[in-house]
């Protein structure tokens, strides 16, 4: 039987909400070089393209099915749901929600290699992820599963205790350290981009880069450092969204 504090549990946990920012940066990022392939298809000012309309297809098809991601990554942040409450554990997720109550479980199963809890009741079973809430949030569900699942028969623990604990990270702490690892960054871009606009503009002196446009050789280096930055930064902000308290 569950305890009396168990038992008056009642706690809803939302999706950490760099689920929120992958979708939209993946839809505002995909759809922007999807109407730019399709347009340059289309176009097909240089004559590239044999067939301009199968190509604004396949790009666009591509993209679009890139940008379908992004928006199926929205829809799970606004839908998904974890209710604890009164010893049953509901589960909303995007297409499917499920059930348990905690005091008829026959059976719960810790995995390591996805860091997650399966729990099963006999009429149905619920999949706990962890991975997709904050690590404050991740300790407290943990904690509260091993407290109320004492005489349930349990699979797994002893790797996942190893494996998937959430670390102890101070947000304010990692906050500043990543904001210096990307000031540190900048600046090395900073210094570098001078260096490759002058490697190119060698080449271009010296009969190389006869294939390409001034346009693409003006803005390679930008690009490159463009997204290297960027895909640095969305990396910090996944692990700021999972060290995030609720407090901070």
């Amino acid at each position: 039987m569950l305890a009396e504090s168990q038992q008056k549990t009642a706690r809803l946990y939302r999706h950490s909400q760099h689920m929120l920012e992958m979708g939209l940066v993946s839809v505002v990022i995909f759809g922007l070089m999807g109407v730019g392939s399709v347009t340059a298809a289309i176009l097909n000012v240089d004559g590239s393209f044999r067939n301009p309309i199968l190509a604004a297809c396949i790009f666009g098809g591509f993209r679009g099915c890139l940008c379908l991601v992004g928006l199926w990554m929205i829809l799970i942040y606004y839908r998904h749901e974890l209710h604890i409450d009164s010893g049953n554990v509901s589960h909303r997720g995007g297409l499917m929600t499920g059930s348990v109550c905690l005091s008829r479980l026959t059976c719960a199963t810790w995995k390591s290699f996805t860091g997650c809890l399966t729990l099963h009741d006999g009429s149905g079973s619920v999949k706990v992820a962890f991975g997709n809430y904050t690590h404050e949030e991740q300790r407290e569900l943990i904690r509260f599963f091993r407290e109320a699942l004492v005489d349930c028969d349990q699979h797994g623990w002893e790797q996942f205790e190893k494996r998937c604990l959430p670390p102890q990270v101070e947000y304010r702490v990692l906050q500043t350290k990543i904001r210096g690892h990307l000031r540190f960054a900048a600046t090395a871009f900073a210094v570098a981009t001078p260096l490759m606009y002058g490697i190119l503009i060698w080449q271009r002196l010296n009969g190389g880069l006869q294939n390409r446009s001034p346009g693409v050789i003006a803005t390679l280096p930008l690009l490159i450092a463009g997204m290297i930055l960027g895909i640095m930064w969305f990396a910090a902000r996944a692990d700021l969204s999972r060290a995030r308290t609720r407090d901070d």
